[in-house]
């Protein structure tokens, strides 16, 4: 409760107004400000200001508040680091990697935070995990892995095996952004054309460095001429 309760303050999405009644969320709010209010002030130079966040669109499981409270298990913890390090040793198969980095990176049921995905939802009717397997894979292919990468800088062997895992691993959810990825650059194609976490990557790279920079009629992209100049250095 004490990592949690730091996180959530210095994050700035701790309510700022406490709950008048003891019962279900209300209670647990004030439990948080409990503790957080004998460390404000030594955090005050710290805090994030809550006009920086943008909540809005987010799927009520992805919201951040639900994100902490998850960060607050691994933090109290203090194994993750060593679990995941763990994992990569491991010998596995590729249709056991993703069920096995859930398995690595798994807490336990809370009694709020399995039932609620912030602190003013309604009671979930059923208990929901703080990680799912869609976000172990934004994980894996974002932050685990990449992390992972870095840290065998001096290790090839380690490093080709951490690059086998990337490539072959499952994709994410589709999304707007792909969407949008798939008709402008891959005529309209399925979401299937995407077989891997990593080409899915790729696809929003292109996004982010040539479609962002342009209009919505492409002028002036660089991109074309890329893949062609590309293309035609390919040996016949």
């Amino acid at each position: 409760m004490a990592v949690e309760a730091r996180l959530f303050g210095i994050s700035g999405l701790l309510p700022t107004e406490l709950p008048r009644s003891e019962a279900g969320a209300d209670k647990y709010v004030r439990q948080v400000w409990d503790h957080w209010w004998r460390e404000r002030d030594a955090f005050a130079d710290c805090l994030v200001p809550r006009t920086l966040w943008r909540l809005h669109g987010l799927r009520p499981a992805n919201h951040p508040q639900r994100r902490l409270a998850l960060a607050s298990r691994w933090s109290a913890a203090g194994d993750v680091a060593a679990r995941i390090e763990d994992w990569c040793s491991q010998d596995l198969k590729d249709a056991e990697l993703t069920s096995s980095l859930v398995e690595a990176l798994h807490v336990g049921s809370d009694d709020f935070w399995s039932w609620h995905c912030t602190f003013r939802s309604a009671r979930l009717k059923k208990a929901q995990p703080l990680l799912g397997v869609t976000r172990v894979t934004d994980l894996a292919v974002n932050v685990v892995l990449p992390w992972l990468w870095i840290r065998a800088e001096k290790n090839e062997a380690v490093r080709r095996k951490i690059e086998l895992r990337y490539f072959v691993w499952p994709p994410a959810e589709d999304n707007s952004l792909l969407r949008l990825a798939r008709e402008r650059l891959l005529g309209g194609a399925k979401r299937q054309v995407l077989r891997t976490a990593a080409l899915q990557q790729g696809l929003i790279q292109v996004v982010r460095d040539f479609c962002e920079r342009s209009n919505a009629l492409c002028d002036k992209c660089e991109f074309p001429k890329m893949v062609l100049n590309w293309a035609l250095s390919l040996p016949r």
